[in-house]
């Protein structure tokens, strides 16, 4: 890193150096205009063309065939990069049912609408202002939400319940929200402007981010745990569903510790969190040890099932410690910085 002496010259102006082998190997020459965006962490950067702050305005997306899952799939992921515009394209037509996939994702994506359609052509916007976003207000509906779904799935399984479908109704909630957390930190790794109209620095972004995406997946083993029980031909002993309830309840509370850590900068939350889940795992290899010595009675089809659940519920607890070591890092870089 090179220090530079901040000079004022003619009229109260300041002014500022560039070394002359960076400004050579970039093209800049004397008389050049360069462009400055200044940053609400106190930054300031400076860029020789303005071409990549519009970069994200528009994308288009060709979609050579694979039906309907390609349609949503290209759709999904051209909105996860952070793109205003997408433009979907095929050489052929697209068929009815490709259409009506486009317009399914596209209301199932906040604040995105379908623009135009032609034979090869369908175009989406996505609408919404990122200065009217909260990523953290995404991540506390994420918390209330996959919370409440784990605990609802697994009292679901243990009584045999035939609710697999409202558990996956709240489960596309929670992937909204997660979705919208990993577009917009898309977004901040090329536009100037993201940060500063999201109002959170970089880390908290980078931290809200994985967090997100732990939580998306906390929610597909919740699902998974609900479509389980559809396969119970009676419900759980006794003791089996205290125990898969005790574990599930046990990950459900380290989740809301470990957004409060996030959100908080707070590291002893985020070590009770991570107390929690390694709790948790030691009860499922527990469980486990008795269904595997018989103390565990029932037939064949609700052994299966439980050790299916156990499963998901064992890689629940790891990503609740992976949360919380995602939370006591962000601790510690707050108490230790001033990003």
């Amino acid at each position: 890193m090179e220090t530079r002496k901040l000079q004022e010259v003619g009229g109260g102006t300041f002014t500022v150096s560039i070394p002359k082998e960076w400004a050579a190997s970039h093209g800049l020459e004397v008389g050049m205009d360069l462009h400055l965006y200044t940053h609400r962490d106190g930054s300031i950067l400076v860029r020789s063309s303005d071409a990549d702050v519009g970069c994200l305005d528009e994308a288009t997306v060709d979609v050579p065939g694979g039906g309907t899952g390609a349609v949503e799939r290209a759709v999904r992921t051209a909105h996860a990069a952070g793109f205003e515009t997408i433009t979907l394209h095929r050489t052929g037509s697209f068929s009815d049912a490709e259409r009506e996939a486009v317009r399914s994702t596209v209301r199932d994506l906040v604040g995105t609408n379908v623009l135009s359609e032609s034979d090869a052509e369908i175009t989406i916007r996505h609408l919404l202002d990122t200065s009217s976003v909260s990523v953290c207000q995404s991540i506390l509906r994420l918390q209330r939400v996959v919370a409440s779904l784990l605990r609802d799935a697994s009292e679901r399984f243990v009584d045999a319940a035939d609710t697999h479908a409202g558990i996956r109704d709240r489960a596309c909630e929670a992937r909204r929200s997660a979705e919208m957390v990993t577009r917009h930190f898309s977004r901040s790794l090329t536009s100037p402007a993201e940060l500063d109209a999201l109002g959170v620095s970089r880390p908290e972004l980078f931290a809200f981010h994985a967090i997100a995406r732990r939580l998306e997946t906390v929610t597909q083993q919740a699902v998974r745990i609900a479509g389980t029980g559809e396969k119970l031909p009676e419900p759980l002993p006794d003791e089996a569903a205290r125990d898969v309830c005790s574990v599930a309840d046990d990950v459900a509370c380290a989740v809301d510790d470990v957004v409060t850590a996030v959100l908080g900068d707070d590291g002893t939350k985020a070590q009770q969190a991570r107390d929690r889940c390694d709790g948790a795992a030691e009860d499922i290899a527990a469980v486990e040890r008795r269904l595997y010595d018989g103390a565990v009675s029932g037939p064949m089809p609700t052994t299966v099932a439980l050790t299916d659940v156990l499963s998901h519920l064992r890689r629940t607890a790891d990503c609740g410690r992976h949360m919380a070591d995602t939370a006591a890092s962000a601790a510690i870089r707050a108490e230790n910085t001033d990003l």
